[in-house]
């Protein structure tokens, strides 16, 4: 009985002493604002669909890689839980008439979607300078394209939502400034249907599933 009862002791001690740790020396804390720059490289499947009748009909689709530089905001509102915005864009490069029905010539199609999500995140571990924690965000998405072709201008927005959820490593080599490295999942789906003004693929939606991975650094201010 008595080993028991220093068992359970020692745990609770334990658990207090985790919980009334001195939170003055965590890289990450309450009342803290955290701001990161990163850049990286999406690995997505590329899905176009034509929807001008009742049941979509796939037009396209094919698995690539682009170019991705988003911005992080995010406010401790405790010790463990943060909420924020992050504003991001991918490029993609894509076959004009394979995948939106128009040709352009031999030179790729440069697609550029926009994202703007509110972002709820758990830091899993944190001491004087890691800090690791996961994320789940949801917002809105677009994709854009415009240019010349010779006489032929063409443009094309569409507009839908996003969710992404993930990981993300703060390492602060000073006092409030850090590396971040991060990796995400995430499903966006786009649709033309109320945009005004598009002169091409104006029945062609767009879905980009995939993964990303980034690295830049972060500042922490306010704490």
């Amino acid at each position: 009985m008595k080993k028991n009862y220093f068992i359970s002791a020692s745990i609770v001690t334990l658990i207090l002493l985790f919980s009334f740790q001195n939170t003055k020396a965590q890289c990450y804390r309450k009342g803290s604002l955290l701001i990161s720059i990163t850049e990286g490289s999406t690995f997505a499947n590329y899905k176009t669909s034509d929807i001008s009748e009742s049941k979509p009909k796939v037009v396209h689709e094919s698995f690539m890689m682009g170019d991705r530089d988003p911005l992080i905001l995010e406010y401790a509102v405790s010790n463990r839980w943060g909420i924020g915005f992050s504003s991001g864009a991918d490029i993609f490069r894509v076959n004009s008439n394979s995948f939106y029905g128009f040709s352009i010539g031999n030179q790729p199609l440069k697609i550029t979607t926009s994202e703007f999500t509110f972002d709820v995140n758990y830091h899993v571990f944190v001491n004087k300078k890691l800090d690791l924690s996961i994320f789940t965000s949801a917002g809105a998405f677009s994709i854009a394209f415009k240019g010349n072709n010779n006489d032929m201008s063409y443009n094309h927005t569409s507009t839908g939502t996003l969710i992404r959820y993930g990981t993300r490593a703060r390492y602060y080599f000073c006092k409030r400034l850090g590396a971040i490295g991060m990796i995400s999942s995430f499903a966006a789906n786009s649709s033309p249907k109320d945009v005004k003004g598009n002169t091409e693929a104006k029945n062609y939606s767009t879905s980009i599933n995939g993964m990303a991975i980034e690295m830049g650094l972060c500042f922490r201010i306010l704490r």
